[in-house]
């Protein structure tokens, strides 16, 4: 988990420098380069736990066993669930919004999970390594 220094930001400071970044990343998905800014804001850390935050939901969502979800992404059981209730009260639904208008394909984002991106072999599965290198 990042660090995040106990000093305090002024709150009025804080949503300012909350707005340029999502002004930069804004302007970087309008230009086709958000990709690249993505990679050097973000280390390979914050990006895989970004990942897995935007899986978990969209499994839950496909009605994917939480017991799955635990053992395919690595994530604790305790996050699944706390995941789920958000989603029950509507906390993504945004998100949601998007991916359904966007017809996220659920298993080539696991599988990007998996490999981090095709770089790595999967940890299991024979069926990923038929499928992939054939």
């Amino acid at each position: 988990m990042p660090h995040i220094s106990s000093k305090k930001l002024d709150i009025g400071f804080s949503n300012k420098l909350f707005n340029d970044l999502l002004h930069i990343l804004g302007k970087a998905h309008d230009k086709k380069f958000l990709p690249s800014v993505f990679n050097e804001l973000f280390t390979e850390t914050e990006k895989i736990m970004f990942a897995k935050r935007v899986a978990v939901i969209l499994m839950l969502v496909a009605k994917t066993p939480q017991h799955k979800i635990v053992d395919i992404l690595k994530v604790s059981p305790t996050t699944v669930v706390k995941t789920s209730l958000k989603i029950d009260i509507g906390k993504y639904r945004n998100l949601l919004k998007i991916s359904s208008k966007e017809k996220v394909d659920l298993e080539k984002l696991v599988w990007g999970i998996l490999t981090a991106g095709g770089l790595m072999p999967p940890k299991v599965g024979q069926k990923y390594w038929t499928k992939n290198f054939k």
